[in-house]
């Protein structure tokens, strides 16, 4: 089973999440406003419809439903000895809210130094099919199997994310509104004859140094094709690959070939 994770570009952290989600709900607003003059907003004549004005851009938001539980997370630990083993003794029962504390961290306006509203940009990735970089915009809970003194052992974590540039000061990339969902435009011309083959090492966090989206970025110009690159090469996760593996870049022409 692939990991799903949130990566924060600015640390490099990663927040795995126990479970995949049971669903994943995308949400598209375009970019439109009610027309207005300088009186007010123009009313529609009877029976119609109020007329809009396209303002470019909109909103792409991705809803999650996960699963955290301090049992399943014990369950896959890997076992420990006698020594490190606590038990389950009710004074040292866990709390489930450690494990999902980082990710309503995500929601914060960031340090105090950084100013109001300095969302950390984080990456969604999960396998090879999502990829997308947002921010945290809301987060809800809801809590299950109550210790004696209340400490929570079970969460159903719902949150919301944002998608924004990858860059936020370049231009947009060019991604359709559902790209999670397509596979990525090759109409670009073609590039080197000889592909390019890079060595992907693990950083101190067990990720590939640069990561695999960071690589195709540098090299395409553009991270939408790392859907493809990731297929060529045959790598389901991109978050788990072997260490000394090697990631082949091969000629444009050459992704676009079933």
């Amino acid at each position: 089973m692939e990991r799903i994770a949130f990566l924060i570009e600015r640390t490099g952290e990663q927040l795995s999440c126990l479970l995949n989600p049971e669903n994943v709900v995308v949400r598209r607003s375009a970019g439109i406003r009610a027309a207005s003059t300088t009186t007010g907003v123009i009313a529609g004549l009877t029976m119609t419809d109020d007329p809009l004005v396209a303002t470019g851009g909109g909103l792409t938001e991705i809803d999650l439903d996960l699963l955290f539980d301090t049992e399943i997370d014990r369950e896959l630990r890997p076992r420990l000895s006698p020594a490190e083993d606590v038990g389950t003794d009710a004074q040292l029962l866990p709390d489930v809210r450690d494990m999902t504390r980082p990710i309503w961290n995500l929601a914060e306006n960031g340090e105090p130094a950084e100013g109001f509203g300095a969302l950390p940009l984080v990456r969604l990735i999960w396998g090879r099919a999502w990829n997308i970089p947002g921010v945290m915009v809301s987060v809800a809970e809801k809590f299950e199997r109550f210790a004696a003194d209340g400490r929570p052992q079970r969460s159903w974590l719902r949150l919301r994310l944002r998608r924004v540039d990858y860059d936020i000061g370049a231009a947009p990339p060019r991604l359709p509104a559902t790209s999670q969902f397509e596979p990525p435009s090759l109409d670009r011309a073609a590039g080197e004859d000889r592909a390019v083959r890079i060595a992907l090492l693990p950083d101190e966090n067990g990720l590939p140094s640069p990561r695999i989206d960071e690589i195709v970025a540098a090299y395409y110009g553009d991270a939408s094709y790392t859907h493809a690159v990731l297929a060529f090469n045959d790598i389901a996760d991109p978050l788990s690959v072997p260490e000394g593996s090697i990631l082949v870049l091969p000629d444009i022409a050459q992704l676009a070939t079933p």
